[in-house]
């Protein structure tokens, strides 16, 4: 990956860490990648589980399906109505299992109650997890043994790297510990040689520990939380909140923006930020678990 073109957040000196440029390099990569997959007789594919009609769901799984499509990744969506059983997607998940043809299964969150999510999620076999987030991928990621990783996660440390931002002997403050995002990036961060706190809602004095990171990352999901005085100066905030606000156009991110940019040394937008890392996060992953397919004695050929 070549390094991205330097740009500054205009009227300031932080440098813009732009994930839609850095996930278009990788996309090219794997388009390449893709193509001489099928000329071996691989076709990769990505399985898509999607319950029930949450709209920002929906918008996600068109998202991922056109960003499949876009580098020669065979995309399949079921969609099920919110009163499905819960028998039904676990034989479905079953089934995508044995299917050799099948490389990943993505089981779209939040799946509505009463399901179990987390049922599915311990159902779906680890090497078809390309989104990185069931049990067996998350603790091999405390191990140190090889799986898949979490692709939000896993895209912030690409774009970090990908903008030669040094991980290794920072401190590295992550706002949010959930087991999608906030966790496993302190674990990848720590797996990095990062000295990591991680903060949540229970934690006193939140500004005294945001102000003391070299690397913040703010997975919170409060829309304009951290701010401008909460950052400590030169400090790299990466901005991993989504959230959608009543009278205003577009995303807004957990760090309000303008501000952090006049204190920080390099920032993420919100869009075109970590947002864009993720689904190209998803798309190597798949490619990956093809790849494995392609390797084991069992490999099939489409």
């Amino acid at each position: 990956m070549t390094t991205p073109p330097f740009e500054t957040v205009p009227g300031t000196d932080a440098l813009l860490l732009n994930g839609k440029v850095v996930a278009q390099q990788i996309r090219e990569s794997l388009r390449e990648q893709v193509v001489q997959l099928r000329q071996q007789g691989v076709q990769p594919c990505l399985a898509v589980m999607l319950v029930g009609d949450d709209p920002a769901s929906h918008t996600y799984v068109r998202t991922k399906a056109r960003a499949c499509e876009s580098v020669g990744i065979r995309s399949i969506v079921h969609h099920y109505p919110a009163s499905v059983s819960q028998v039904e997607l676990e034989a479905q998940i079953d089934a995508w299992n044995a299917d050799p043809t099948v490389h990943g299964v993505l089981i779209q969150h939040p799946v509505p109650p009463p399901l179990d999510e987390s049922a599915l999620l311990r159902r779906l076999s680890p090497q078809k997890d390309v989104d990185g987030i069931t049990p067996a991928s998350l603790g091999a990621l405390l191990t140190g043994e090889e799986a898949f990783g979490a692709c939000t996660p896993l895209g912030i440390i690409t774009l970090l790297d990908a903008y030669r931002i040094p991980i290794e002997g920072k401190h590295a403050v992550v706002v949010g510990r959930s087991l999608i995002l906030g966790k496993p990036t302190a674990l990848m961060l720590l797996n990095r040689h990062a000295t990591v706190t991680v903060c949540h809602s229970r934690t006193r004095d939140l500004s005294f520990h945001t102000r003391q990171a070299d690397i913040l990352v703010a997975a919170v999901g409060k829309p304009e939380f951290i701010t401008g005085e909460m950052i400590k100066p030169g400090a790299v905030v990466i901005d991993a909140g989504y959230n959608r606000v009543e009278g205003r156009m577009g995303d807004v991110g957990d760090v309000h923006f303008d501000s952090a940019a006049r204190v920080a040394s390099a920032i993420t937008p919100v869009p075109g930020g970590v947002g864009p890392m993720t689904v190209a996060m998803l798309l190597q992953n798949t490619l990956r678990a093809a790849r494995n397919a392609l390797e084991s004695p069992t490999a099939s050929r489409n």
